[in-house]
């Protein structure tokens, strides 16, 4: 079985349309912006390989989050629960942060 080209998911929200939208490109169409871009890593081992619904909430609400810190309107309208249960929607201390930045204790 022949290995497929790698991709990724490029995702934008339009002020205009006020929408997000997802883009599957592949990633040497983009290798230039990649090199010059920011990261940020989830290693999948920290959660046991496992990949579930909490997981991708968690992924999902993160990529919110980054694309509301550059958008005021997109931030205005966001309401995330970003520490557990707590209800707390305020983002949390760095030392009380649990993922978005490391794994759940």
């Amino acid at each position: 079985m022949e290995a497929k080209p790698k991709t990724c998911v490029i995702t934008l929200f339009n002020e205009e349309t006020k929408s997000i939208s997802y883009h599957h490109v592949s990633q040497t169409a983009v290798a230039e912006a990649l090199a010059k871009s920011t990261s940020v890593d989830v290693p999948l081992e920290d959660f046991g390989f496992k990949v579930d619904d909490d997981f991708a909430r968690r992924l999902g609400g993160m990529i919110l989050l980054i694309l509301a810190g550059r958008s005021p309107f997109l931030k205005e309208h966001l309401a995330l629960t970003t520490e557990g249960a707590s209800g707390a929607t305020d983002t949390p201390s760095a030392e009380k942060r649990s993922w978005f930045w490391r794994k759940r204790q």
